[in-house]
């Protein structure tokens, strides 16, 4: 327990040191999906959080999902009540940073007709554009917090408050 304090201490501590105003460094932005990804083989292996990932497209493998460019997947984040809407677009031709488009909604969790709990998307909040790359300095904490979800790219300057 200590060392995962002490390993939460040392990230906080080059989070502040990265952080910019309007933006997060590269690979930041994947721990609001992820606990890990690598960028390889012309895709993205993403290794997301237990809950609130959804993907129609996308190959299991032991490291995780791997996605194409083309293809989708969403989180959702309910302490905040959004879903977060993400394509990969293109890998760069050396094959080392991956081009995503980050689509932001507000949603809420209705019953339907049958009686089963589902989530609805509510009105665009965000979009957002950047990329991910190979060569990260965070990765030694890849699954390391795995009980700690970070969110980064949630800050309150990203999100319009929905006054509804």
């Amino acid at each position: 327990m200590h060392l995962r304090l002490h390993h939460l201490g040392l990230l906080l501590v080059l989070m502040a040191g990265m952080a910019r105003a309007t933006t997060l460094p590269p690979e930041l932005k994947a721990y609001d999906f992820a606990e890990a990804y690598y960028v390889e083989d012309g895709g993205v292996v993403v290794s997301p959080y237990d809950h609130g990932f959804v993907y129609r497209h996308g190959v299991e493998t032991p490291e995780g999902i791997r996605f194409m460019p083309g293809d989708t997947f969403t989180q959702y984040n309910p302490n905040r009540m959004v879903e977060e809407d993400y394509r990969l677009v293109r890998l760069n031709s050396e094959q080392n940073r991956a081009f995503f488009h980050e689509r932001i909604y507000r949603y809420k969790v209705v019953k339907d007709s049958r009686g089963r709990w589902r989530e609805v998307r509510g009105k665009l909040l965000d979009t957002d554009d950047f990329y991910l790359t190979e060569f990260r300095s965070l990765e030694p904490f890849d699954h390391v917090f795995t009980d700690i979800e970070m969110h980064p790219g949630s800050q309150e300057w990203r999100t319009r408050q929905d006054p509804n």
